[in-house]
């Protein structure tokens, strides 16, 4: 064995050096494995920790997007069955009618059209009519028109003045979105 200066003093030094260096080099080893075996595993786990935590964030968003999505479609599920066919199209310009009545407000006379969109999962119904009375009696048939049916959208709208009464004259546009084209519109057109 290697006795170093230091240890030459005396016997039992010499006895103590003997037993001490094998213990530090045991001692340094199994520090030295030790911070091995840590490196070996701290690394492993810290991208078994990235990894699932990336993994955590995805199923996060998913979650997120999901319920999102449930929540448009419980949406979009309301609005389609508020939304009537071409036979409850033709009833609303009676309906529309009456609220003009009610209001003071004549309607002589109104034309409708139907017109399938692009996706062809609906239709756009239109009306087209006048309506002759004072402007506060419009203006609240409007308002009561636009309240009790929120699907209905006023695409044009213009005003001039009455000539036959000191009233006002308002050209409406209304349409609203159909769950269906009319099938009878589909044949004469596909004619």
């Amino acid at each position: 064995m290697i006795s170093l200066n230091i240890f030459k003093q005396s016997k039992t030094t010499l006895l103590i050096s003997q037993h001490l260096i094998p213990l530090c080099i045991m001692a340094v080893l199994a520090v030295l494995s030790s911070v091995g075996m840590f490196v070996l595993m701290l690394y492993p786990a810290q991208d078994r920790l990235h990894h699932m935590s990336a993994q955590i964030q995805a199923v996060e968003k998913a979650h997120a997007q999901t319920q999102v999505a449930t929540h448009t479609q419980a949406i979009i599920s309301t609005t389609w069955s508020a939304l009537s066919d071409y036979r409850g199209f033709t009833d609303l310009s009676l309906d529309i009618a009456d609220l003009a009545k009610r209001n003071h407000v004549v309607i002589p006379g109104m034309g409708y059209k139907f017109r399938p969109l692009a996706h062809k999962l609906a239709a756009q119904g239109t009306f087209a009519f006048e309506a002759q009375g004072n402007y506060a009696a419009i203006r609240k048939f409007i308002y009561e028109l636009e309240k009790r049916w929120p699907y209905l959208f006023i695409e044009k709208l213009s005003v001039e003045r009455s000539k036959k009464n000191d009233g006002v004259l308002f050209k409406m546009t209304i349409s609203t979105f159909l769950k269906e084209f009319p099938q009878l519109l589909k044949k004469i057109k596909s004619s």
